[in-house]
């Protein structure tokens, strides 16, 4: 049963990541902490594994649409995500045998929460944004969304989306391609992680077995959707959404305390 459930949860994340370029893991990481049936090592696995599949799916769609990427920045962005994504997922590792998990579980909540709340503002307020165009900076760029987006556990969307608006000035349906395609390697690097520090065997595995479906077809949904939507539409995806995500992030960082 609790599989059944994780399935409709991560068809439904990976469905708005692939829409709106959430990524998916920002949404399927809290709701599995609210469900509570699994500990956070396994929530993170499965959170990674989900959105490594749809990110696989999207990215390969967006290519065949034609759609057009900046290369370059791609590549230097997903270098720097591969690096912060290794550093996140050890600094995590080493916080859950030195730190009570609860105490873990709430300050993820409460760091996510604060992050979603700045980028809403990033979003919706008028300001110039910028057009970075120095490698080095993209690379630290790319290198602050790899960790953090490891760390946390989430894949980092509805963060690389703000920051691709803001910092390279793209439009936001174009800011989702990115997103993805960003996600898509930090979260590869955080499974080769896993796989190089105790493999993948002390996870419960079957859980893949709903988990992967459900990504592969939230990502075919999801993309499907973005690909036919204008920017106004997605726009109102990505800020409803975010903002239910902030109100689950800061009931699971009480519920942590409590």
């Amino acid at each position: 049963m609790i599989g059944v459930i994780y399935g409709v949860v991560i068809f439904i994340a990976t469905f708005l990541g692939a829409c709106a370029g959430l990524g998916g893991g920002v949404i399927i990481k809290p709701v599995l902490d609210f469900i509570g049936a699994h500990d956070l090592a396994t929530i993170s696995f499965l959170s990674t594994s989900a959105v490594f599949t749809m990110a696989i799916y999207s990215t390969i769609k967006q290519i065949s649409n034609k759609v057009k990427f900046d290369f370059i920045m791609i590549v230097l962005v997903a270098i720097g995500a591969i690096v912060g994504g290794n550093i996140g997922s050890n600094v995590f590792n080493m916080l859950l045998n030195i730190m009570d998990e609860s105490l873990i579980k709430c300050a993820q909540a409460i760091i996510l929460a604060a992050l979603l709340i700045v980028v809403l503002i990033n979003i919706n307020t008028s300001h110039k944004n910028l057009e970075v165009k120095n490698r080095f900076v993209i690379l630290i760029i790319g290198f602050s969304l790899g960790f953090i987006s490891s760390f946390l556990g989430i894949g980092g969307g509805p963060i690389n989306v703000a920051v691709f608006v803001f910092f390279f000035n793209i439009d936001m349906k174009n800011a989702t391609v990115y997103s993805i395609a960003t996600i898509l390697f930090s979260q590869a690097s955080k499974l080769v992680t896993i796989g190089l520090n105790g493999g993948f065997m002390k996870y419960d595995l079957s859980l893949l077995l709903f988990a992967l479906p459900a990504a592969i077809l939230g990502g075919i949904v999801g993309t499907a959707v973005n690909h036919r939507s204008d920017k106004k539409i997605i726009t109102m995806i990505f800020n409803v959404s975010v903002f239910m995500i902030i109100l689950l992030n800061v009931y699971n960082a009480v519920n942590a305390i409590i």
